[in-house]
C-alpha cells in the first residue's frame, strides 16, 4: 500500500494551486467514498458519486483517471488530489510505526481513457 500511497502523494504535490485547495477540501468534507482500496489498485467515488477516480499501479508506474472534464483532459484533477489524500491517510492508518516509507517514483502516467 505505501508505493501508490507514496506515488499519489507525488502526483498530488505537482497538481495546480486550484485542484490542491478544491482536494482539500473535498476530502475534509468526506466527500471522497473508496470503492476499492488495494496496494495496486484504488478507486473512488467523489462528491456523492459525481465522479469516480481510479489510480493503478503498473510495472511501478501510477496511471490515474477521473470522470470530470478535467481528469478526462489529463489532468490530476480535485478529485485526484481528494482521492491522493485519502489514500495517504488511510495508508498511515495502517502502517505501523517505525516503518520506513519508500521513496516515490517520478513515473507517472495518466490512463487512457
Amino acid at each position: 500500500m505505501q508505493e501508490i500511497a507514496n506515488l499519489v502523494a507525488a502526483e498530488a504535490r505537482r497538481a495546480g494551486q486550484a485542484a490542491l485547495v478544491r482536494g482539500g477540501e473535498l476530502e475534509r468534507s468526506g466527500a471522497v467514498q473508496p470503492v476499492r482500496f488495494g496496494p495496486s489498485l484504488v478507486t473512488a467515488e467523489v462528491d456523492d458519486g459525481a465522479t469516480c477516480v481510479e489510480f493503478r499501479l503498473v510495472d511501478g508506474v501510477l496511471r490515474w483517471y477521473c470522470t470530470c472534464p478535467d481528469g478526462r483532459g489529463g489532468s490530476f484533477c480535485a478529485h485526484c488530489v481528494a482521492t491522493a489524500q485519502s489514500v495517504v491517510i488511510r495508508t498511515e492508518r495502517k502502517d505501523s510505526p517505525g516503518v520506513p516509507s519508500e521513496t516515490a517514483s517520478a513515473s507517472t502516467v495518466r490512463m487512457a481513457s
